[in-house]
């Protein structure tokens, strides 16, 4: 059986501002920066067969350190990116909720039916993201684990998918900054054999004690 570690991106302006962030191509701030390199410690002690990543910058970004210090390439996959967020992109979250409130709770309480304004449907979004992740597990049919660096909505995807959750359930998941998922799975890969085994873990986020 194989192992697929999900990792989140760490933080960006954006969210320090509480600004949505989907398809805008935003770098980690020095929080985000610093968030990557607790990543790295998370996993300097797991063997890892490969790095995947969403092509997006913060994910690259975070993905860096762990491949760095394991002397691996970072291998991009389109189908990891995040949801598009159309005409939300880049707005303040307290300005959604004042002009769109309805539209947003709406939304968030049944996102495979509410599509987001000039943005994506989540039925693409989990299609899109299924065949990304069947095809890294194709790649590793043993007892490889990979890293997969990717997003919010991506994660919460894969972990509703693993768990046959529905997915108007996804938002029920709190998936952090720079936190740690996993999911083990068999030949069948994800999600027809899969276990979840982690969810949102932080504690190598927290300050070192001592």
């Amino acid at each position: 059986m194989g192992t697929v570690y999900l990792l989140r991106h760490g933080e960006t302006d954006y969210h320090a501002q509480r600004r949505l962030l989907g398809r805008i191509d935003a770098g980690l701030n020095d929080v985000g920066l610093g968030q990557a390199a607790r990543a790295k410690d998370f996993f300097r002690d797991i063997d890892l067969a490969a790095v995947y990543c969403s092509p997006l910058r913060r994910c690259r970004e975070t993905a860096m350190p762990v491949a760095e210090e394991k002397g691996m390439e970072i291998e991009v996959m389109p189908g990891l990116m995040e949801v598009d967020m159309g005409e939300w992109d880049g707005r303040h979250v307290d300005e959604l909720f004042e002009v769109e409130g309805e539209t947003v709770g709406l939304w968030m309480a049944n996102p495979s039916s509410v599509s987001i304004p000039g943005g994506e449907d989540f039925g693409a979004v989990r299609e899109r993201v299924l065949t990304a992740t069947r095809e890294i597990t194709s790649r590793h049919p043993g007892g490889d684990r990979v890293l997969v660096v990717t997003h919010g909505g991506p994660i919460r995807g894969i972990l509703c998918e693993a768990l046959r959750m529905d997915l108007d359930d996804m938002f029920r998941v709190q998936i952090d900054l720079a936190s740690v998922s996993a999911v083990r799975y068999f030949d069948g890969g994800i999600p027809e054999t899969a276990m979840v085994i982690l969810v949102n873990e932080t504690f190598h986020l927290r300050p070192a004690w001592g």
